[in-house]
C-alpha cells in the first residue's frame, strides 16, 4: 500500500510540473450522452471541434504504447456501455456490444489501429443508440424483459417467469410488449435466437444442429424453417455467406 501512495504521489507532482490535464469530466461525459442519444452527426461536429488529447492528456497507464492505447480503448468502451444502457440499451446486449469490440481490439498489432478502431466503436454504438430512438423509448418493465430474454436464450422461457421477474400481471405484460414493441413475446423470444443463431454460425465451430439444441428448438427441422422465415436463408447458407466475417 505503501508504494502505491509512494506512486500517486510521484505521478501527481509529475503531473503537476508538467502541467498536464485529462481531460474535463463534463466533457467526457458530454461525448458519452451523445452516443448514448445516437446523435452521430452532433459527435462528429463535437470531435473535429475539439483537438485530440494526446497521450500525455489521455494518461499514461503504460510505458508500452500498444498497451496503453488498449487500456484506454477498454475503459471507454466500459463507460460507453454503461451509459448506454443507462439510456436503455438492454444489458445483454449492451455487453456482447463491449464484448465484441475488444477482442477485436485486443487483435491490433499498433496503437493507431486501437485509436482508429475506437472511433468506428463510438459511431456503432451511437448508430445502434440511434436505431433505438427510433424504435421508441421502452417503459423499464419492458427493457427489464429484454434483458432477462437475451440472459436466457439458451433455457426455456415461459410468460410466468417473465411476469413474476418484472411484477406484472402476464396479460397486462403482453399487451405492454408488444404495444411498444411491435412484436408478441413468442416473436421477440424467437427472433433473438435467431440472432443468437446467426452469430453462432459467424464466429463458431458449431454445428447447426448443435446451435439448434443450444437454443432450444424441439428439432432441426423447425430451427431451420425458423431460421429461414426470420432470416430468408437456411442456416447452411448463411454460414457459407457470412462465416467469420466481422
Amino acid at each position: 500500500m505503501a508504494d502505491i501512495n509512494a506512486d500517486f504521489a510521484k505521478n501527481l507532482f509529475l503531473e503537476r510540473e508538467d502541467d498536464t490535464k485529462h481531460p474535463a469530466f463534463e466533457g467526457e461525459m458530454g461525448l458519452y450522452t451523445l452516443i448514448a442519444e445516437g446523435k452521430a452527426d452532433q459527435i462528429e461536429a463535437y470531435r473535429k471541434g475539439k483537438p485530440a488529447p494526446d497521450a500525455r492528456e489521455r494518461g499514461i497507464l503504460s510505458e508500452n504504447p500498444l498497451r496503453n492505447a488498449m487500456y484506454h480503448f477498454v475503459s471507454m468502451t466500459a463507460m460507453i456501455t454503461r451509459v448506454c444502457i443507462s439510456h436503455g440499451l438492454p444489458q445483454e446486449e449492451a455487453y456482447k456490444m463491449s464484448d465484441t469490440f475488444i477482442q477485436k481490439a485486443d487483435k491490433l498489432s499498433t496503437p493507431e489501429e486501437v485509436r482508429e478502431f475506437q472511433s468506428d466503436m463510438i459511431m456503432r454504438y451511437a448508430k445502434v443508440m440511434a436505431q433505438k430512438q427510433k424504435n421508441g423509448v421502452h417503459s423499464k418493465q419492458v427493457v427489464k424483459c429484454m434483458d432477462y430474454i437475451g440472459q436466457h436464450l439458451h433455457d426455456k422461457i415461459t410468460m410466468e417467469q417473465l411476469a413474476e421477474h418484472v411484477k406484472l400481471n402476464e396479460t397486462y405484460l403482453s399487451k405492454l410488449f408488444r404495444k411498444e414493441t411491435g412484436l408478441s413475446i413468442s416473436e421477440y423470444i424467437r427472433n433473438k435466437r435467431v440472432e443468437e443463431a446467426m452469430a453462432l454460425l459467424r464466429y463458431s465451430d458449431k454445428t447447426s444442429i448443435e446451435i439448434a439444441t443450444d437454443l432450444g428448438f424441439s428439432s432441426h427441422s423447425y430451427f431451420i424453417s425458423v431460421f429461414k422465415k426470420v432470416s430468408g436463408v437456411t442456416p447452411k447458407e448463411y454460414r457459407n455467406q457470412n462465416f467469420r466475417r466481422m
